[in-house]
């Protein structure tokens, strides 16, 4: 038997999300099963519980599209795969369970440099910044990029990647709480308030290469101002809740605009690739130039008081489920 975290219909996570026992199935010749230890909640978890994207979600199912732990058994026809080997198994959701049998393809290497905790959450927020940078904007030195949102836990990861190319980035807050936690080399801090005028604070930056946009609504045409001809601008996260509007498009015909969503992009790649980019990805982690800070950790069966705990996001480190 073990304890699943299962959603039976969508709605808001807190009441939606129910810890049951279930038996553990008979393991198929072509799957490992992978012992988890370490499970992070993220947005994207919250947002496929809610329904947002129900269209390509069959009910009931077990959220968690980050966990880490070490395989426990592997299927006859299983070959370069062996018990405790410390995996990641992406490509699905199911993470929030003892238990997960998965394609072995599908497993990423976890380096031992890496402690449980570093790599539970080694995986959303690190290899999207990672691509994101490396993959869509070029990252090099002498760049100028912006990045919103700059004290949560992936923006922290972005400063981290931009300094390591001597990347200085322009960072965006929302309270001066937010700009105190901010580490790392940055070309200026801009307090977003929500009275405030953004505009006031970009002037002047204009001439960036790239903007990192996870918020969404009309804030982000604002940041496409300061934009060169041909800049990047880069789409990955609607923490406004509200969509870049219609005007965007024709007030800036000449950003390069460009969407990242993780998920697309590891199932368009070929499994090789993938595990290239994260043990790229794992090395930036093992060397500390990259860090994920851990606010608190709750037992999986404590599901419904580590979302009360995790909801709403907020800076100052993920939670996470052992």
């Amino acid at each position: 038997m073990q304890y699943q975290a299962v959603v039976r219909k969508f709605g808001p996570a807190e009441e939606v999300v129910e810890i049951e026992r279930a038996a553990l199935p008979v393991l198929r010749r072509d799957q490992v099963r992978v012992r988890l230890l370490a499970r992070s909640i993220n947005p994207s978890d919250i947002i496929t519980i809610s329904g947002t994207y129900a269209g390509r979600t069959t009910l009931p199912f077990i959220p968690g599209f980050e966990a880490f732990g070490v395989v426990e058994a592997c299927g006859e026809e299983v070959h370069g795969l062996v018990p405790g080997t410390r995996v990641l198994p992406v490509r699905s959701v199911g993470g929030w369970q003892e238990y997960k049998d998965t394609d072995p393809s599908w497993c990423l290497r976890v380096p031992d440099e890496l402690s449980d905790f570093e790599a539970a959450t080694s995986y959303v927020n690190p290899m999207t910044a990672w691509l994101m940078l490396h993959k869509k904007i070029g990252l090099r030195p002498g760049m100028r990029i912006a990045i919103n949102a700059a004290a949560s836990s992936i923006g922290s990861i972005l400063i981290g990647l931009a300094n390591a190319v001597d990347v200085e980035p322009v960072a965006i807050v929302r309270s001066e709480e937010s700009l105190q936690r901010l580490r790392g080399r940055l070309e200026a801090v801009i307090v977003d308030r929500a009275d405030g005028d953004l505009a006031a604070g970009t002037a002047g930056r204009h001439g960036l290469d790239a903007v990192l946009d996870c918020v969404g609504g009309t804030r982000a045409g604002l940041l496409a101002v300061a934009l060169k001809p041909g800049g990047h601008f880069v789409h990955y996260g609607l923490l406004s809740g509200q969509s870049i509007p219609p005007s965007f498009w024709s007030s800036h015909p000449d950003v390069a605009f460009s969407f990242f969503h993780l998920r697309e992009w590891v199932h368009s790649e070929a499994m090789g690739d993938v595990q290239r980019a994260y043990a790229e990805v794992a090395a930036q982690i093992a060397s500390k130039v990259i860090a994920t800070e851990v606010r608190e950790v709750f037992p999986l069966e404590n599901i419904r008081q580590a979302l009360q705990s995790a909801l709403p996001f907020r800076t100052g480190g993920k939670v996470l489920l052992a």
